[in-house]
């Protein structure tokens, strides 16, 4: 390997050296910028450099005396120029973490700043790893900054050993019906004879025996997943490949071709070279547009996160540290599976909890005429089964929910048997309740030999889950309802940002009312993991679970075990306490335990809620002292509950704060169990740093480090499998990065009106508008974010916060006097055993049609707008010819999807009228149907039909929904849709239907930040040269042809 020089480009601040050996170059630049004088000099110098050299395997590290979101934890104007021209020229800052690069102590105070940099071009991103900073490899005051370039490395990505056994996309499926099907004739393995067994034990063998056999067919039908198998680009073909290698072809002959076809060898190569290229480029977006728009199970986040994991680099487990003593890898698997999975001893308890473990024996005991829950249903398992995503590691047995699925849709009577006698028997069989628990790392911490820096993750066998699924469900439909309305999290139809708008709504109420407030946030120590289960077993009997789903919850609590996996050991443990961490059913059992803690504080007066075991208290009073009383006796409140429920709370992690507008104020002291509690300046809430003067200052920078950080992760990811195109930045950015800083945007939306926060927010998106457009770094704001298409963020979050609380029902603005559509309440289903999803017949040509036409009532419906007007309507046939019509008029902002529904609606209205034992409705709006037919819709229109649809059944009457292609011809449909336009445009009558459908709000919001921005953009001062072409946004889409698009 050569080092040389380039004295050309080389002055007293700026060096540049190639690095050579006989396969590749690297040009390395380091640079000092004086922190005294301009960085424009130097910006120009290096510009220089990469128009002359190029920008290809380019490195670039120094210290350039700057501040940016994208390597430091301050800002400065410096720092903004600096980042500003790596984006110009394309380069991708490489520094991770928060270590300080630089430190020097200076009389009596200690000095650090994160001022030295490195960066790479496009080519490199991918081939550079472990980055970080040493603090001991020299005495300078700039710490070392040390990584790997690996130029030899191919594109591929090795994967992490997991439970996962077979690779299923080989799978030879129609071998494993068959084999399935002879296994379990044979083995006499069906829903009569499972209805024969009487005794736990019996069943436990049968269902061993059960997974056995999927088992051994699987080893035999799907290959086994290498374990070195390696993931090239996903965007290759044959075609490619073809393609390269006729370009490489006629490459070879240039050095063979006579001087009088030389000219004319080349010309071939170079059209092959640019095919080549051209078929790389789009075979390269059309993966990534794939890739983002997938409808499997797989959403865009997880198949994200499936690719940075692949690239990142797993750390080695680290031996663990107990009394200052290093262990080894079973005493180190064997500390986490204790510290993790704790012990219950009986010995310590007090009266209160010896009087719980007692009623805990007997509360699930058998009476005579107790009501049970009804059995599962076909429905119950069917849908329990669509919601497994077969890429997520399966439990010890290597059985992914794909497999399963295959083996139980084979013979689904035979599965739902053995569900339903688990629920006769309360019996959860054991060889489901064991999990292999998968060890990582929490992201930040510094110290990985203890176990509080890892986090367990419980992987159990799909089967299990499926009737833990079916469980979980029935568990919900009895105990949501009950529950606390304070409680946020894993509740239906409530969220993070819900629980963070109602907290921050709190407090600015009881700021205007200027009165002096106190927050706590309070924190459960290892709370999942110390969940205690004879309290649980009591509490499901106190709130009236049906006692056969009682003892199932029982049966699945008892005699639970797990296998630690850590360092290549195995630790294994029975449980005794907490829910297992990957459970299905460990959220809703630890919201049924935490519950009498909030409709207890609730009771006295004091306002909380919780997320999860994330729990606030606010306090507030006309004086510090008043608010300080209240906070003291709720906080003994939760202490001593904490200890009847065998829960600790822990104090010194309980994070306190005053907020108010009071300039002179007491600072409160707060005690739980006799140790005080901090104060603080600001405290994190389900990731939003609320400060004392809710300013957001603070949040608002973190966003934008966390989005940085986010996007340097994604571009490396998506450099090695796509390329770093302009439509891959945007997907980033739109999917990835403005979602990070918009979120809870609702709850701290009035601080983005700030200059100081619009001017950090347009600082992260200049950036990406800056690589969007290739812009130079003197472009302005303005100008960059008109030519990406995209919005600027303070106006995003202002339009997120509005959409958010106009479909909350918190805001009228936009919707005014109209009602907006909102879901049906979770409450409002059936029980899940009551529900029936039904299916629709979709017909292909007009013959088709005519078979059903003549089987009695056939009712054609439609729904149209058209000319800013909407209508819906029916075409009634009795036989062969139209017997009535019917014609619905929406209000104007309605949707054409409400006018298909609505027009289903009448449909089946019309056909209970009838009275008539059958009718097939016809519509060509498949999404519609397939709303009406899942049967636990919640959307209104579509409840309303499943009720409709239920009243049908009682009355024994038949009545088929069916799908039929639109605008080919066909009768019935054709006159459904003359009649929909007729009813939007003539129809003088009051609406049948005027629900405000979230579209039209989101349309509307829209309209008014497109406003504002035109506003502020014709108003700007910069962007004059920009303004000669676009004096105006466009309307509806950006000069790049992306539409200003809204997301929910």
């Amino acid at each position: 390997m050569d080092a040389l020089i380039c004295p050309e480009f080389t002055t007293t601040n700026i060096v540049v050296v190639r690095i050579r050996t006989s396969a590749w170059e690297v040009v390395a630049v380091s640079c000092y910028f004086e922190p005294d004088r301009p960085v424009d000099k130097y910006l120009d110098h290096l510009r220089g450099i990469c128009q002359k050299l190029g920008s290809r395997r380019l490195l670039v590290g120094g210290d350039t005396n700057a501040k940016s979101l994208w390597w430091s934890r301050e800002v400065d104007r410096r720092g903004e120029e600096v980042s500003d021209w790596l984006d110009e020229a394309g380069l991708h800052v490489l520094n991770e973490g928060t270590m300080p690069t630089f430190f020097t102590v200076r009389g009596d105070r200690a000095y650090s700043s994160q001022v030295d940099i490195t960066a790479c071009s496009d080519d490199l991103l991918d081939k550079i790893q472990n980055w970080k900073v040493e603090e001991d490899l020299t005495s300078s005051d700039h710490n070392t900054i040390t990584f790997k370039i690996i130029l030899g490395k191919k594109n591929q990505i090795k994967i992490e050993r997991t439970t996962r056994k077979y690779n299923t996309k080989k799978a030879n499926w129609e071998e494993f019906r068959k084999s399935f099907k002879n296994f379990i004739i044979a083995e006499n393995i069906n829903a009569k004879e499972i209805d024969k067994i009487t005794d736990t034990e019996q069943l436990e063998k049968l269902i061993r025996e059960y997974t056995k056999i999927v088992i051994n067919i699987s080893d035999k039908t799907i290959p086994e997943k290498n374990k070195n198998l390696k993931y090239t680009i996903p965007w290759w073909s044959k075609e490619l490949d073809r393609s390269k290698s006729e370009m490489m072809r006629r490459k070879r002959r240039i050095r063979w071709a006579a001087p009088v076809r030389k000219e004319r060898v080349i010309r071939l190569y170079k059209e092959a070279k640019s095919k080549y290229e051209e078929d790389v480029k789009k075979a390269q977006t059309r993966s990534w547009k794939e890739f983002c728009g997938r409808q499997d199970k797989e959403g865009l986040w997880d198949g994200i996160y499936r690719v940075i994991g692949r690239l990142t680099k797993r750390h080695e487990d680290q031996p663990l540290v107990r009394d200052g003593k290093f262990l080894g890898q079973e005493e180190s698997a064997r500390f986490l599976a204790d510290t993790f999975y704790p012990d219950d001893p009986d010995e310590v308890d007090n009266e209160d909890h010896r009087r719980t473990r007692e009623l805990a024996t007997h509360v699930n005991g058998r009476v005579h005429g107790e009501i049970h829950d009804p059995p599962f249903t076909m429905r119950e398992l069917t849908a329990a089964l669509v919601t497994f995503n077969p890429k997520k590691a399966p439990g010890s047995d290597g059985l992914t929910s794909d497999i399963c699925a295959q083996a139980i849709s084979l013979d689904p009577e035979s599965f739902l048997s053995l569900a339903n006698k688990c629920l006769e028997l309360a019996y959860f069989p054991k060889i489901w309740k064991e999990a292999t628990v998968v060890v990582l790392r929490k992201p930040g911490r510094e110290d990985y030999t203890v176990p509080k820096a890892h986090r367990p993750i419980g992987l159990l066998p799909v089967m299990g889950k499926i009737l833990e699924k079916m469980l979980v469900g029935r568990l919900k439909w009895h105990l949501i309802p009950r529950m606390c309305h304070r409680q946020f999290g894993f509740m239906p139809q409530r969220g993070t940002e819900d629980s963070l708008y109602v907290l921050m709504k709190r407090i600015r109420t009881k700021l205007e009312e200027k009165r002096v407030i106190i927050m706590i946030s309070l924190d459960i120590e290892g709370a999942f993991d110390s969940a205690w289960w004879p309290a649980i077993k009591v509490r499901l009997a106190e709130e009236q679970c049906p006692p056969n789903i009682r003892r199932l919850i029982a049966s699945y609590l008892d005699d639970r075990s797990v296998r630690v996996r850590y360092a290549g050991a195995e630790a294994r443990k029975r449980t005794v306490k907490g829910c297992v961490q990957g459970s299905i059913g460990g959220p809703i059992l630890w919201n049924l335990l935490l519950d009498p803690l909030l409709q207890g504080l609730e009771r006295r007066g004091d306002y909380c809620q919780a997320f999860a075991d994330d729990v606030v208290l606010v306090f507030d009073g006309g004086s510090t002292g008043e608010a300080q009383r209240q906070a003291n006796a709720a906080l003994a409140y939760v202490h001593d509950w904490g200890i009847r429920n065998k829960l600790k709370f822990a104090p010194h992690k309980t994070m306190a704060m005053v907020i108010t507008n009071k300039l002179k104020y007491d600072t409160p002291i707060l005690r739980m169990g006799g140790v005080d509690i901090g104060m603080s300046n600001e405290i994190k809430v389900l990731g939003l740093t609320i400060d004392r003067k809710l300013t957001f200052n603070s949040h608002v920078s973190q966003a934008c480090r966390k989005a940085a950080g986010l996007y340097k992760m994604l571009a490396r990811s998506a450099k090695v499998q796509w390329g770093l195109g302009p439509e891959v930045i945007r997907t980033i950015y739109t999917a990835a990065v403005e979602p990070v800083i918009l979120y809870a945007a609702s709850a701290w939306a009035p601080a983005s009106q700030k200059l100081g926060v619009r001017k950090q927010l347009g600082t992260i998106q200049r950036s990406f508008a800056q690589k969007l457009t290739k812009a130079y770094r003197t472009a302005s704001l303005n100008s960059t974010l008109l030519l990406a298409g995209i919005l600027p963020l303070d106006i995003r979050v202002r339009e997120t916060a509005l959409l958010y609380e106009v479909k909350r029902g918190y805001s009228q603005r936009v919707v005014g006097d109209r009602e907006i559509e909102a879901p049906v309440a979770f409450a409002s289903l059936d029980h899940p055993a009551e529900r029936s999803s039904g299916s629709f017949q979709c017909l292909v040509d007009g013959a088709e049609l005519a078979q059903h036409v003549g089987e009695g009532l056939s009712i054609f419906t439609d729904g149209s707008k058209i000319d800013g007007k909407v209508g819906a309507a029916l075409s009634i046939w009795n036989g062969a010819a139209e017997t009535s019509t019917r014609k619905l008029r929406l209000e104007p902002y309605c949707s054409v999807y409400q006018a298909e529904l609505l027009a289903l609606r009448k449909a089946v209205e019309e056909a209970l009228h009838s009275g008539l034992p059958t009718c097939g409705i016809f519509s060509d709006a498949r999404s519609a149907l397939e709303v009406v037919t899942s049967g636990d819709s919640l959307h209104p229109i579509a409840f309303d039909i499943n009720s409709l649809l239920k009243e049908a059944s009682k009355r024994t009457q038949k009545i088929k929904f069916l799908w039929v292609k639109a605008h080919v011809g066909l009768e019935g449909n054709e006159r459904a849709d003359e009649l929909a336009k007729a009813a939007a445009l003539h129809l003088k009558t009051r609406a049948h239907y005027g629900k405000c459908p979230v579209s039209f709000v989101k349309r509307e919001i829209r309209r008014a930040s497109i406003d504002e921005w035109s506003r502020r953009y014709a108003d700007g001062e910069t962007a004059s040269t920009t303004k000669l072409s676009f004096q105006t946004p466009p309307r509806r889409t950006g000069s790049s042809g992306r539409s200003f698009r809204i997301r929910s």
